[in-house]
């Protein structure tokens, strides 16, 4: 299948907390230092896919320099992590990213993209980010896809110079569907690869049952070294 490139006129924003503190629901998949590799690895994958598809304005805001680096490898700019003030950090850090990119008089179109889609392709993130943006083109300020339990967000897509506040978090997609943003396929009938993030290790065999990006795919391998993923999606050892 031939992949055409996201509108040049998008730019994306992810956050990423400080790896030390992140994922701490995955503690059951391996110690502390491999479970930072791992949470690396899925930021690298989210990354390429985005890259993959096309698209070059991406700010990543973190107050990690271990992601500060990942990101210039991709070529995306990074800013420091805001205060989070009366939002969580999550929706602070988005909403300062997202701020910056409205800034920019070349896009049309923000995206704001959970940072942990192990599983993701640009030809998925592609299609999501078309869809996004036929239906802003008809006087809609922000659209978004729900997650695979329907209930949270992985992604978030606003108009250029629309102030839209960022709800992620438990409960997001009601919030965001309450504040106005249209849902995009809410019968959840494509984009699994886009919907799946990674914050347990259920939601790491779903994305295993997908197909894991290579960099995810070699840290499960050292966070568990010989482990498998059998037909249910469990981590095994073999």
């Amino acid at each position: 299948m031939v992949c055409m490139p996201a509108s040049p006129s998008v730019a994306v924003v992810l956050a990423v907390k400080r790896l030390d503190a992140a994922k701490s629901r995955l503690s059951a998949v391996g110690p502390a230092d491999r479970r930072r590799d791992l949470v690396a690895a899925m930021l690298a994958d989210t990354l390429a896919a985005v890259q993959g598809a096309g698209i070059s304005r991406v700010t990543v805001v973190t107050p990690d320099p271990r992601v500060d680096e990942i990101a210039a490898a991709f070529g995306a700019r990074t800013l420091a992590e805001p205060p989070a003030g009366s939002l969580s950090p999550l929706n602070a850090a988005l909403a300062h990213g997202l701020a910056h990119a409205h800034a920019d008089a070349h896009v049309d179109t923000v995206a704001a993209l959970q940072a942990d889609l192990a599983a993701l392709d640009a030809a998925t993130l592609t299609a999501a980010l078309a869809e996004a943006d036929e239906v802003l083109g008809h006087d809609v300020d922000a659209t978004f896809v729900a997650d695979r339990s329907g209930t949270g967000t992985a992604l978030l897509v606003v108009r250029s110079g629309v102030v839209f506040a960022p709800r992620f978090g438990p409960g997001s997609a009601a919030a965001h569907r309450t504040a106005g943003a249209v849902e995009l396929d809410p019968g959840r009938a494509r984009w699994a690869r886009l919907r799946t993030d990674v914050d347990t290790p259920d939601d790491l065999a779903a994305a295993a049952r997908l197909g894991l990006g290579p960099r995810t795919e070699r840290a499960v391998t050292s966070v568990a070294p010989g482990a498998r993923s059998d037909t249910n999606g469990e981590f095994l050892r073999s």
